[in-house]
């Protein structure tokens, strides 16, 4: 390991992802914000799960639950067995809510 005043040293690089705050996040609609509100009445924070591979259909419900003040994380799931029923689903653990989001459901 060579120390930090050694020739040839270099810091890591900067592996953080850019995440949803950077992002240009549209408004939800209102009853869509108020359907995911009324689920998180005492709840810190939320880690919202998107099914497939793009991010960005999370970006606006991460954007609108950050300006409320909860702690958001986005990650992405390549399915859930079975395949929800609804958009938006909810499980609880503790203080922490896991919202998934299903864009290929209305």
């Amino acid at each position: 390991m060579q120390d930090q005043n050694q020739p040839g040293f270099e810091p890591a690089p900067d592996l953080s992802r850019e995440g949803f705050e950077k992002v240009q996040a549209n408004p939800l609609p209102p009853e869509v914000a108020s359907q995911i509100e009324g689920q998180l009445r005492g709840i810190d924070s939320v880690n919202v799960r998107v099914l497939g591979d793009d991010p960005s259909a999370g970006h606006d419900i991460a954007a609108h639950l950050a300006a409320k003040g909860f702690a958001v994380d986005v990650t992405l799931a390549e399915r859930m067995i079975p395949h929800p029923l609804s958009r938006h689903v909810f499980r609880f653990q503790g203080r922490t809510a896991i919202l998934t989001v299903a864009p290929d459901l209305p």
